[in-house]
């Protein structure tokens, strides 16, 4: 089976500035949606490094959707959440 997961150059650039920013803004606890996901790559690392919290991706697009579901089953994230459309 081929690997759905997308890579956007983007995200190994900005991940660390937006986890920054996330740590000072997010609450303790709760669910926390992202919206137009895209790859699903800030997703599963946002959900790492955020365990307390759930992160919900999500995604209009189809391909998308895959690529956020193969990231999340190529974790070890206990946040194993679908992507709502």
């Amino acid at each position: 089976m081929p690997d759905a997961r997308r890579f956007a150059p983007a995200t190994e650039r900005n991940r660390e500035p937006i986890i920054a920013v996330l740590e000072r803004v997010l609450p303790r606890a709760g669910r926390v949606l992202e919206v137009a996901s895209g790859s699903g790559e800030h997703a599963v690392a946002f959900a790492a490094r955020f365990p307390v919290l759930v992160f919900q991706p999500s995604d209009p697009d189809d391909a998308n959707r895959a690529s956020i579901a193969a990231w999340t089953a190529a974790t070890t994230t206990e946040a194993r959440i679908a992507a709502l459309e």
